[in-house]
């Protein structure tokens, strides 16, 4: 009975000891930088991490938000292929009224839209980076990047409306195509950041 168990508690500690000793270890790997990624960083620009961004960029990306007092809402859902970044502009005037950041496989809700009509500018990418100079947060992608303009009016309403009005918008990029739920046409670099 006594070797039994000196051998049981032998096996044991075998097993306990052999399994502490199998811990897996995370290897932590950088990015691989791009030369116009190496250039800009070369220049202050500053690689940052999607997952930090979602969300309403802050007002020194130069868009001073505005907002409504009733609930109107944009449901933007980012599904595979990219991060985006996407410019709310008001129809009448062509000033942006809010800036916003979704990444890949993410969903977001942009409260408060004020009444008004609406056109969108989406930027498509990853590896966002961005610079502070001169008193503004300039940000852009860096990698596979692609830029559309809604051709798609987004109509939350007239002045003192009592309807709320929302909006989903599904956005994909299958196969290197763009899938989204509402139409749009492709726009360059400058024309998004007019």
């Amino acid at each position: 009975m006594r070797i039994k168990t000196i051998f049981i508690l032998c096996f044991a500690l075998l097993l306990f000891s052999g399994c502490a000793n199998n811990k897996k270890e995370k290897v932590e790997t950088s990015p691989v930088l791009s030369e116009i990624q190496k250039k800009y960083i070369d220049e202050g620009w500053l690689l940052k991490s999607d997952s930090s961004m979602d969300g309403e960029l802050p007002s020194s990306y130069g868009v001073k938000p505005k907002y409504g007092l009733q609930d109107n809402y944009f449901d933007i859902n980012m599904g595979e292929g990219c991060d985006i970044a996407v410019k709310i502009i008001d129809l009448s005037n062509d000033r942006y009224i809010r800036y916003i950041f979704v990444s890949e496989n993410s969903s977001i809700t942009i409260n408060q839209i004020p009444q008004g009509q609406y056109y969108l500018k989406i930027a498509y990418g990853y590896d966002w980076m961005e610079k502070f100079e001169d008193g503004m947060t300039h940000g852009k992608f860096t990698r596979n990047c692609y830029y559309e303009k809604s051709v798609d009016v987004f109509d939350f309403g007239k002045k003192n409306s009592q309807h709320t009005i929302n909006y989903i918008l599904n956005i994909n990029i299958q196969n290197g195509i763009v899938n989204n739920n509402f139409n749009t046409i492709k726009i360059d670099e400058t024309e998004f950041f007019k």
